[in-house]
């Protein structure tokens, strides 16, 4: 082309680009969750949302043969059994498998606290793995938990084919926290993207989109990046009030109790 330098041309394309990524950088804030701080077994389940608790599955015992006298493997080796719980349609906990045997032993406890509503079907199944595939070998249905079942006590529950499973039922385990899962860190606010719903974020209100702007009477501006982080994550322990934006521009203040965060599968 007449009269282009082009070189220079080459130049101001690499500026452009070199802009454009800056540009695209800049938008990427970072991401964190609010810290969360384990509470000994000790603190009772009355503050606990309805129908929550914690499971550890114990042990269970299957028959000497699959249904219709047969052996359990073409080579003679026993089962290898796990355990499934659904609710409703839903399966919230699959276990670890135990190789070769009818009598396994897990004690695994369920890494949350699980919600068993009498309002919905639970379902705890015992299934054979069988190298890539798995077949089922008894199943339990009822709603809720087993009218047997007692706060941190053991339960026998009897499944079809002559299979049996032992877990025990333990009051769920609470965290200390505000209870924001993720937000991204903007340089003016704090805009919150997932929310534990029992926790004092969730009863206070606070949805996903929402910006805080201040902390505790201070622009998160001014706190910085590590200052708003840490306020953020001690709000409900000292009290500090939020100023939360609405995405539609409504303004208001929160206050977040401090009662206890209860994750939840």
């Amino acid at each position: 082309m007449k009269g282009v330098n082009l070189a220079d041309m080459r130049a101001r394309s690499l500026l452009i680009l070199a802009l454009g990524c800056s540009m695209l950088l800049g938008c990427a804030y970072p991401r964190r969750s609010t810290s969360l701080g384990a509470v000994g077994r000790s603190v009772g389940s009355a503050d606990a949302p309805p129908d929550v608790w914690q499971l550890k599955i114990r042990s269970a015992r299957l028959p000497a043969q699959r249904p219709g006298s047969l052996a359990w493997d073409e080579d003679g080796s026993g089962p290898d059994p796990y355990v499934r719980i659904y609710r409703g349609k839903n399966l919230v906990f699959e276990s670890s498998v135990k190789s070769d045997t009818t009598e396994p032993s897990w004690n695994e406890t369920l890494p949350k606290n699980i919600w068993l509503p009498r309002t919905e079907e639970l379902r705890v199944e015992v299934w054979d793995r069988d190298g890539l595939n798995s077949d089922p070998v008894g199943v339990w249905r009822g709603t809720g938990l087993p009218a047997t079942a007692l706060e941190d006590a053991d339960v026998r529950l009897s499944l079809s084919n002559d299979t049996v499973l032992e877990f025990r039922v333990e009051r769920p385990v609470p965290h200390q926290g505000v209870g924001i899962r993720l937000y991204e860190a903007q340089n003016d606010s704090l805009v919150v993207l997932e929310v534990i719903r029992h926790s004092p974020a969730g009863r206070a209100g606070i949805e996903p989109g929402d910006r805080i702007v201040e902390i505790g009477g201070r622009p998160v501006e001014e706190l910085g990046p590590g200052g708003a982080a840490s306020a953020l994550s001690m709000a409900a322990q000292d009290h500090s009030a939020l100023v939360v934006i609405r995405d539609d521009g409504q303004q208001r203040n929160v206050q977040l109790d401090d009662g206890y965060v209860w994750l939840l599968m």
